[in-house]
């Protein structure tokens, strides 16, 4: 509801200052949003003991998509506009997402780092992965035609669409000196569909996005 003041005080046309306030209230709005997005990196590296609400297993909900294995998580945030996004591919004719990764907790992300190549995973902390947020993904064109996931079909179909559900490429090509970290098409990133459009839109990173 209207705060009573912007319709008996002050003085200027009437019409003006409910577009004032309106214009205030969605700034602030839009603020607000931005606060609510989690924001994982070096910089900014989640507790130890931090656990996303409601991980949903994969294994037992999968319906538009394969599994690398059995033992995935997404927080349900996540999930459910994933669904939403993998079905809407599918109506499309285009399929095959394989979900490689997702949840990891404080502790299986020291051993993925552990096990890594340098510079091929994050350590614990700086990982979204950790958030249940985040998903790594892959196509069988990878395996059959030993390719790159941003040369399928798969990923050319989430880059024009995955913002329409609220996700973004976290790692986009050319950006790892404002992310930290080097070019991922695969790991996808749930912020919301407002955010998610803005970032794709302008071409921009979470970090960028944040910052305004």
């Amino acid at each position: 509801a209207l705060h009573l003041d912007v319709l008996t005080h002050g003085q200027g046309d009437f019409s003006q200052r409910l577009t004032d306030y309106l214009t205030s209230f969605k700034g602030e709005n839009e603020r607000q949003a931005r606060e609510d997005i989690l924001l994982v990196n070096f910089d900014h590296p989640l507790p130890e003991n931090y656990q996303p609400k409601e991980l949903v297993c994969l294994y037992e909900q999968r319906h538009s998509f394969r599994l690398a294995n059995s033992n995935i998580y997404l927080a349900r945030e996540c999930y459910e506009p994933m669904e939403r996004m993998f079905a809407a591919a599918e109506a499309e004719n285009v399929n095959g997402f394989i979900v490689t990764s997702g949840y990891r907790d404080y502790q299986r992300q020291q051993e993925v780092y552990a096990q890594s190549e340098p510079g091929k995973a994050q350590e614990a902390g700086a990982s979204e992965h950790q958030t249940g947020l985040a998903m790594d993904l892959s196509s069988p064109d990878c395996m059959v035609l030993n390719t790159w996931f941003d040369t399928t079909d798969a990923f050319k179909w989430l880059s024009e669409h995955c913002a329409e559900y609220g996700f973004i490429i976290r790692y986009p090509k050319g950006k790892t000196d404002i992310t930290g970290y080097d070019y991922e098409p695969w790991h996808l990133r749930y912020v919301g569909v407002d955010a998610a459009e803005e970032i794709t839109e302008q071409g921009i990173t979470l970090e960028e996005y944040l910052k305004r």
